[in-house]
């Protein structure tokens, strides 16, 4: 079903932008709102619907949907390790 708690996403670059999009078959009036909860906002959030984030830093979560719907979701992140691997000469973080 694609549920999830409150959460920020810890291991993602902190400065880049998360990209959600929601997929399946359900009522968006019913289910699968995004609520972003540092902004006190719940968003309807539609199949097909895609949102840029910064994953990292606002606690997110979304909403179930109603039995026999279904709701996926596919996230495109910028791992913050990555980064620091770069940023240390190619080499990680104990080695540097």
């Amino acid at each position: 079903q694609g549920v999830t708690w409150p959460h920020t996403d810890q291991g993602n670059l902190a400065w880049a932008w998360c990209a959600v999009t929601a997929l399946g078959d359900f009522d968006p009036v019913f289910g699968g709102h995004l609520i972003l909860w540092d902004l006190g906002l719940v968003i309807r959030f539609p199949p097909g619907a895609t949102i840029l984030l910064p994953s990292a830093l606002l606690t997110h979560s979304n909403v179930a949907v109603r039995e026999g719907e279904e709701r996926d979701s596919v996230v495109h992140f910028t791992a913050g390790g990555l980064f620091r691997y770069v940023n240390n000469g190619c080499k990680t973080d104990k080695v540097f």
